[in-house]
C-alpha cells in the first residue's frame, strides 16, 4: 500500500512541476502577484515530501517556501531541479540510476550540481546534505557511488567528518573534497585521510559534471584530475597511500604551548588536555598580552582565539609573522564553526592550520601534534 502511495505521489510532482516553472516565470517577468502562489506550492512540497520518504523534497521545498524575496528566484530553481530529477530517475530503470552525496551547506551550489546531474538522462540521483549531521542519517541508510564533501560544515570540521566517513564508516565510495581553502597542507592531509581528489572552488560546475559522469560511467576511482597546477601534485598522490602517522607516536611532552583565549572555560579546556600530554601551557586573555610576553620563553606554538579584546587573533599573527624571533612557530586559530572566510584570511596571514569550535579534546591533541612532530 505505502508503494502504491507513493508511486501515486510521484506521478503527482508533475503536474506541480510545471505549475512552478510557469508561476516561477511569470515571477521573474515582474509579475509579484503569483508569489503567494510560488510559496503555497514550496508549503505543500515541504509537507508532503517527507511523508512520502522524500526528505531532500521537503528540505528545500522548506527553503523555497521561506527564501526572503531576493532569493526566492533562486530557491524555486532548486527546488524545480529537484523535481526534474525525481521524476527523470522514477521514469528510468532503477538498475541504470547511481547515488551522489553532495554535503555542503551552500544550497546554491548544491542546486547547482543537483540541476546539472539531472539533464544526464535519469542517471543519477543527488541527495543534498547541508550539515555533517544530515549526511551521517545519509551515509548509514543507504550506498552512495560519490561523495562530495565540502571542507567546512556549519557543525563539523570537514576533516573530521572525512576521517569518519573512511575510518567509522569504513566506506570505500569515491570521496572529493570541496574547497574555497587554497593550502597544500590542507590538500595533502586530506588526501592522507583518504580523500580521491581535492577539489578548488569556485568550480565550474558543467565541466564538473561532465567529468564526473565520465568517471561514474567507467566506474574507475582517482581517474578525474581537477587538482590545480602546483608543487601538491607529486605530494598528494604519496600521501594518500601512505597513512597519518598516528599521535600516540609523537611526543611533545617538555614544549610550551602560549594559548590566547578569552573564554575561561574554553581555556581551561585547552589547558588541561594538553598538559595531560606533558606539554607547558601559558594561558593568555588577550592579543596584547601575546605581543607583551611573547618573547618571555621560547615558544614552540601559539593557540589564538580570533575574537579576543584589545588585539584580535588576525592582527596577532600578522605580528608573529612580522617578527624575526617568531615567524616561524607554528600558530593553530581557533574559530567558529563555519566561518570559511575567516579560515581563508588566517592562512593568508601566516596561520599553520586551525580548529573549529566548539572542538573536541582528540582532534585539538591531533592538531598539535601534527605541527609538533617529533618522533620517540
Amino acid at each position: 500500500m505505502q508503494d502504491d502511495l507513493q508511486q501515486q505521489y510521484l506521478a503527482s510532482l508533475a503536474d506541480k512541476l510545471a505549475e512552478l516553472k510557469s508561476l516561477s516565470k511569470e515571477f521573474q517577468r515582474g509579475d509579484k502577484m503569483v508569489e503567494p502562489k510560488l510559496r503555497t506550492i514550496a508549503h505543500s512540497l515541504h509537507g508532503s515530501g517527507a511523508t512520502f520518504g522524500y526528505q531532500q523534497i521537503s528540505d528545500v521545498a522548506s527553503a523555497a517556501e521561506l527564501a526572503p524575496l531576493s532569493e526566492l528566484v533562486a530557491k524555486t530553481e532548486n527546488l524545480i531541479n529537484l523535481l526534474s530529477q525525481v521524476i527523470t530517475v522514477f521514469a528510468a530503470p532503477p538498475e541504470t540510476v547511481q547515488d551522489i552525496l553532495i554535503i555542503d551547506d551552500d544550497a546554491d551550489f548544491a542546486g547547482s550540481i543537483i540541476a546539472g546531474f539531472s539533464l544526464l538522462g535519469g542517471r543519477y540521483r543527488v541527495f543534498h546534505a547541508s550539515t555533517a549531521v544530515k549526511a551521517q542519517e545519509y551515509l548509514v541508510k543507504q550506498h552512495f557511488a560519490l561523495i562530495m564533501l565540502d571542507l567546512v560544515m556549519p557543525d563539523r570540521d570537514g576533516r573530521d567528518l572525512l576521517r569518519e566517513i573512511k575510518n567509522d564508516f569504513n566506506i570505500s565510495t569515491p570521496v572529493y573534497v570541496l574547497s574555497g581553502i587554497e593550502k597544500d597542507l590542507i590538500r595533502v592531509e586530506c588526501m592522507a585521510l583518504g580523500a580521491d581528489k581535492f577539489i578548488n572552488k569556485p568550480v565550474d560546475v558543467e565541466a564538473l559534471v561532465g567529468t564526473l559522469d565520465k568517471m561514474l560511467k567507467k566506474a574507475v576511482k582517482r581517474e578525474l584530475s581537477l587538482v590545480p597546477m602546483g608543487s601538491e601534485i607529486a605530494a598528494a598522490p604519496a600521501a594518500a597511500e601512505k597513512k597519518p602517522e598516528p599521535s600516540a607516536k609523537v611526543s611533545v611532552s617538555g614544549m610550551t604551548i602560549m594559548v590566547a583565549e578569552d573564554d575561561a572555560m574554553q581555556a581551561s579546556v585547552i589547558r588541561q588536555r594538553l598538559m595531560k600530554e606533558g606539554m607547558t601551557v601559558d594561558h593568555v586573555t588577550n592579543g596584547q598580552e601575546v605581543m607583551n610576553t611573547m618573547h618571555s620563553k621560547q615558544y614552540s606554538l601559539f593557540i589564538l582565539d580570533v575574537n579576543m579584546p584589545k588585539m584580535d587573533g588576525f592582527d596577532v599573527l600578522q605580528r608573529i609573522r612580522k617578527d624575526p624571533v617568531t615567524m616561524n612557530i607554528p600558530v593553530i586559530m581557533l574559530t567558529a564553526m563555519g566561518s570559511e572566510n575567516d579560515i581563508i584570511k588566517a592562512y593568508d596571514l601566516g596561520a599553520n592550520d586551525y580548529i573549529l569550535k566548539p572542538f573536541s579534546a582528540i582532534q585539538l591533541v591531533a592538531r598539535v601534534k601534527s605541527l609538533l612532530k617529533k618522533p620517540k
